[in-house]
């Protein structure tokens, strides 16, 4: 069952950022985990979702960062670049919890769940472990890879 009503992408950065609990999320696990959620979840996520692409490090959508940028400036999500560009973090603002709690109400139960296990999940991981195991299930991902972990 696809989304209750009918999202913009940018709702499903604040479910994953929320899946975080307080955490933030890195580049490569905030762009891993909304691939992994596009693909286990096809129908839960519905469109519009993101377009990935084999890149770099596997499978990317500048989108995401789009929509990151979009909602820190609508002051729900908090893009930390204290340690420079290529080492963002995300999190959430109080706002943008309140939001995303609003959101994850009206989203299929499935998508609101699988988020809550594979955000840990990329979160206990390395960037080289992330990459490895995308590229392990998703092989294709693999091939415009820069990255020889």
């Amino acid at each position: 069952m696809a989304a209750k009503t009918q999202l913009r992408r940018g709702a499903w950065v604040l479910l994953a950022l929320r899946a975080a609990e307080g955490h933030t999320l890195t580049p490569v696990q905030l762009q891993k985990v909304l691939f992994l959620l596009g693909k286990r979840r096809p129908k839960d996520v519905g469109h519009p979702f993101y377009h990935f692409r084999a890149y770099d490090y596997g499978p990317f959508d500048v989108a995401v960062y789009s929509d990151a940028d979009q909602l820190a400036e609508e002051g729900l999500v908090i893009v930390d670049r204290s340690r420079g560009n290529n080492s963002r973090r995300f999190n959430l603002t109080a706002a943008g919890e309140q939001e995303a709690n609003r959101l994850a109400a009206d989203v299929p139960e499935g998508a609101v769940e699988y988020l809550a296990e594979v955000v840990p999940w990329a979160q206990s991981l390395r960037f080289d472990e992330l990459v490895r195991a995308i590229y392990e299930a998703y092989p294709e991902t693999r091939a415009n890879s820069v990255f020889r972990g």
